[in-house]
């Protein structure tokens, strides 16, 4: 009888032990989908696990680990809401687990931070003893002791039900087409921008021309995005604009970081870029010298439409080398266009 017993014992823990390595398999393919800035496939999956039966599986650490990330990529879909919410659920669960300032950027702590401090965590009172003089009544006589349980008998076919994590890898492309409004000297110019990105690799088209092909502009960059704000980025960048001595024509190859912020929540962000020239080529002897520059600008999504809009500033500077020949060129650029997954 003791070896049915164990029998059955088993068959009962293999369920719950299925569910564990499910609900871990889950969160993991979910942290996987965030690094990948796959926000709305992570949500999907952690909100998945948070629910039974997955969430059965789960003890009080992979609980609060998953509504962490479950807060951070709400908070990158633009749903402030949302993310607020899982926010106080975590707060409620784990009160001293702050998001990890090593994985998650200053926009995500900062809200946990707000969440945090405002809401009001309860304060556990001893109540007094003041029953203590009073004799408890006696217990009631213990019940006669039940028949002997019946004997399960369990097929040798009968098998324990597993539950299968099926972990979601459809990865989205999400494209952007813009048309752009640029400034450089005082030409106006009129062009296009689009961009296309496949998990953390992003591909980056721009072109502009002005009246009468005064100027000239065209650039390709490919974006790494390290972080949800942080990317590096490389690619080949011409320009060609008419001066009082005929045509300049500037080509380089620009290595450059870039890094986003949240100025006022998820739909207003500002950015910054430094880059340096690799190497640059110009129609001005001896052909060949150095170039860097940034550029600061800020964007805007304007609500549940795929519409946003962007201003930047950029300013460029080079040098020919061993030559005194030095340019400096600022542009305003003004961007809208739409963002489609």
């Amino acid at each position: 009888m003791s070896v049915r017993v164990v029998a059955l014992a088993l068959l009962l823990a293999a369920p719950l032990r299925a569910q564990n390595d499910s609900a871990s398999q889950v969160i993991n393919g979910a942290v996987r989908a965030y690094r990948d800035l796959e926000f709305d496939a992570a949500a999907r999956m952690l909100r998945r696990v948070l629910t039974p039966p997955l969430a059965i599986g789960l003890d009080d650490s992979g609980r609060a680990r998953a509504l962490t990330y479950l807060g951070a990529a709400e908070h990158y879909r633009g749903r402030q809401d949302s993310a607020i919410a899982v926010f106080r659920r975590l707060v409620a669960l784990a009160p001293g687990q702050r998001p990890d300032t090593l994985i998650f950027p200053p926009e995500v702590t900062r809200l946990y931070d707000e969440v945090r401090s405002s809401v009001q965590l309860p304060i556990a009172v001893k109540a007094p003893d003041i029953l203590r003089r009073f004799q408890a009544p006696p217990l009631p006589a213990p019940p006669p002791p039940s028949p002997p349980p019946a004997v399960l008998h369990v097929p040798p076919a009968a098998r324990a039900p597993q539950v299968v994590a099926r972990q979601d890898n459809a990865h989205t492309v999400t494209a952007t087409a813009a048309g752009q409004v640029l400034n450089v000297r005082g030409v106006a110019a009129l062009g296009f921008f689009g961009s296309a990105q496949f998990r953390r690799l992003e591909l980056d088209v721009r072109y502009a021309e002005g009246q009468s092909q005064a100027l000239v502009e065209g650039a390709v960059a490919l974006r790494f995005l390290a972080t949800p704000w942080l990317s590096m980025q490389v690619g080949p960048h011409a320009r060609r604009f008419d001066t009082p001595l005929g045509a300049e024509r500037w080509v380089t190859w620009r290595l450059g970081g870039r890094a986003d912020v949240a100025i006022a929540g998820p739909s207003v962000r500002g950015h910054a870029m430094l880059w340096r020239a690799l190497g640059l080529q110009v129609n001005v002897p001896p052909g060949s010298g150095s170039a860097s520059g940034g550029e600061v600008g800020v964007t805007i999504d304007l609500g549940p439409r795929p519409v946003w809009l962007g201003l930047a500033y950029g300013i460029d500077r080079a040098q020919v080398r061993d030559a005194g020949w030095r340019e400096t060129v600022e542009t305003l650029t003004f961007t809208a266009g739409l963002r489609r997954r």
